[in-house]
């Protein structure tokens, strides 16, 4: 749910660049998509994960500039910092600048767009939005375009902890999601947090086709998904246009109910009534594999962040 990107002097540079020669990394292996007529992401072919982004269009005439994945770097702490988030206004409800709220002990701006005003935590563009029947989600060129329907009942298996029940028997049941700090998520998606929901399978439809989404099947996989094998049994799915992360699966252990996680990222937030999808999504109060974090500040801002936020389920 999170970019940040910091720039870069000049183009990528080759492994074996030295101060006195400085020789361009070979790009063939990426994947260009142009997101904007500005901008154009570059990612992995194989494992999809995100790289640089590129500026196509500079006001002064100069050559394209370049910026970093952060997720893709060996270290980060004590080279890069964060002062503010940008674009707070697109997510509708703050999406994970609630979850991100200081940085070096400094608390973050949180902007509107690039250099609007700023606005509060906990703000919301839409604080009475009503929940959708299902919920729309997509990547940014919607060659993948799924949908998810509500779970009826909660599992009487109590370690299928992803169907959590609303504190009233009429309050629909929601779909656990968190935050994956993991050295896997990381390096196959370009950032430091990749954020997943866990849905049952029989809650993930394919809009193109209006039927249950399986992906061991080949006729019932999405148009367009590229998978990735990062560990044995271990499969990540993603948009091969664009790049977007989708799923992650592994194949079932005997008696569990068919289930996969689901890149919060894709919600359409407009429906949702906010980027963090809070009427379909409760959120665990703790990081998923906070251990494995490159960076030990984001690990500590993030779980503070979401500690205060999130009502524990």
């Amino acid at each position: 749910m999170s970019v940040v990107d910091p720039n870069m002097d000049g183009v990528p540079l080759s492994m074996e660049s030295i101060e006195e020669n400085q020789v361009p990394a070979d790009l063939n292996n990426l994947t260009e998509y142009r997101s904007s007529n500005r901008l154009s992401r570059m990612f992995c072919t194989n494992c999809a994960a995100h790289m640089f982004i590129r500026s196509n269009q500079q006001a002064d005439g100069a050559p394209s500039s370049y910026a970093v994945m952060w997720g893709v770097l060996e270290k980060t702490d004590g080279i890069f910092t964060i002062d503010k988030h940008i674009y707070v206004g697109d997510t509708l409800d703050g999406g994970i600048a609630d979850h991100i709220r200081t940085f070096d002990d400094k608390p973050l701006a949180r902007l509107e767009g690039w250099d609007e005003k700023a606005l509060s935590v906990g703000w919301k563009a839409q604080p009475e939005h009503k929940s959708p029947e299902t919920l729309p989600l997509y990547c940014h060129c919607k060659t993948i375009s799924v949908y998810l329907t509500r779970a009826l009942k909660p599992s009487e298996n109590p370690a299928e902890y992803w169907l959590v029940p609303g504190k009233q028997p009429t309050d629909p049941i929601k779909f656990i999601a968190a935050h994956c700090l993991c050295n896997s998520c990381r390096q196959t998606s370009g950032g430091q947090i990749q954020t997943w929901a866990i849905v049952p399978n029989e809650n993930i439809f394919d809009a193109a086709t209006k039927a249950p989404i399986e992906l061991v099947e080949p006729e019932r996989r999405p148009k367009g998904l590229h998978q990735y094998i990062s560990s044995d049994g271990h499969h990540r799915e993603s948009c091969g246009t664009c790049g977007a992360t989708v799923f992650w699966w592994r194949k079932m252990k005997e008696g569990e109910s068919p289930h996969m996680d689901v890149s919060v990222g894709l919600v359409d937030q407009v429906a949702a009534g906010g980027a963090r999808a809070e009427s379909w999504i409760s959120w665990y109060p703790r990081i998923i594999f906070n251990e494995f974090a490159i960076s030990k500040e984001v690990a500590k801002v993030l779980a503070e962040g979401v500690k205060a936020s999130v009502t524990p389920v």
